[in-house]
């Protein structure tokens, strides 16, 4: 079909053929350079390994029912030693043989070592700040180094050493002043470990009445602290509906941080005064030496290499 248009100096001829043509060109160069991105994507992305299907958006989510280690034990018989499994929008890959265990945890660990925190765990180590979920770079690897060298030395172990012997001792009194009565074995082994971990913390900083008011406290936040880390999250498994926080769980991590904080900053003051006092007559402090004692002694020392700050210290402190 012909269509004639006029343009002043005379009459033009132009064809709806050729126009469709046109198009149909270029609709094919589009399609074919989308067609070559996505392959090279894909040549360039190892395959993942098999899973089960699930749903649109919830993934395998509602098929994962309340025992998670019986469900993921199921499909390693289905799947193989090694699959993956979406929760939510999340991609999970579960490894089931110690051999793949080995190759990630010690063989490959500086590949897998980074790892995707919860909400609760971000907001109660100050932004992953501590040992546990700080990712693999130079940062961390002082903190192994102070956690490993210095804090579980030797030497500050057995510094220590009283702390945990007091504790032991308060235990045997506990359990001969209550003879005659039935007692719970393992709520008093927690208590005592507990009373231990909190002794060798600050027991040097905070002793008596002061010492056992902080630790009653602690014991309490821990334990609330315990059961949101293992509660489900909706905002960890869709990222998209984390500003909404629609189950509170950050909102109590939140709180729970703040009384953490509290409370550290309470005994970071006091060690600070105590030696500072101790450097002013010009002595050291020796005797009852707590881990909290050797985080600032350590981040008060000036010889070249990278220092703690204090938000440090206190993940260190609270998830020692």
């Amino acid at each position: 079909m012909q269509v004639l248009r006029w343009d002043g100096g005379g009459p033009m001829l132009a064809t709806r053929d050729s126009s469709t043509l046109t198009v149909l060109i270029g609709t094919f160069a589009v399609l074919w350079l989308l067609w070559a991105i996505k392959k090279q994507r894909k040549a360039a992305v190892h395959p993942l390994p098999p899973g089960p299907r699930g749903l649109p958006i919830v993934g395998y989510l509602p098929f994962v029912g309340t025992e998670l280690h019986t469900k993921f034990h199921q499909l390693c018989g289905i799947y193989g030693p090694i699959y993956k499994v979406w929760l939510g929008n999340k991609l999970s890959i579960v490894i089931s043989s110690p051999s793949l265990v080995k190759e990630v945890v010690r063989d490959q660990d500086a590949i897998f070592s980074n790892r995707d925190t919860n909400i609760v765990g971000r907001t109660i180590t100050y932004g992953g700040a501590d040992i546990a979920l700080s990712l693999n770079c130079p940062n961390w690897k002082m903190l192994r180094k102070i956690f490993v060298r210095e804090m579980l030395s030797p030497t500050n172990l057995d510094i220590t050493l009283a702390l945990r012997r007091e504790e032991v001792r308060k235990t045997i009194r506990n359990v001969y002043d209550k003879k005659g009565t039935h007692i719970d074995l393992g709520d008093l082994a927690f208590i005592t470990v507990m009373n231990a971990i909190m002794n060798m913390l600050w027991g040097g900083t905070l002793r008596g009445e002061e010492g056992a008011k902080f630790g009653a406290e602690f014991k309490h936040i821990f334990a609330e602290l315990v059961m949101i880390l293992g509660k489900p999250n909706v905002s960890d498994l869709f990222p998209a509906l984390a500003r909404f926080d629609l189950q509170g769980i950050r909102r109590k991590a939140k709180r729970i941080s703040e009384t953490i904080d509290r409370v550290l900053d309470y005994a970071i003051d006091k060690q600070i005064k105590s030696l500072a006092k101790a450097k002013e007559e010009g002595t050291t402090k020796t005797e009852q030496k707590d881990f909290l004692q050797v985080l600032l002694e350590l981040s008060e020392q000036d010889d070249g290499a990278p220092s703690m700050i204090m938000t440090q210290i206190k993940a260190l402190v609270f998830l020692s």
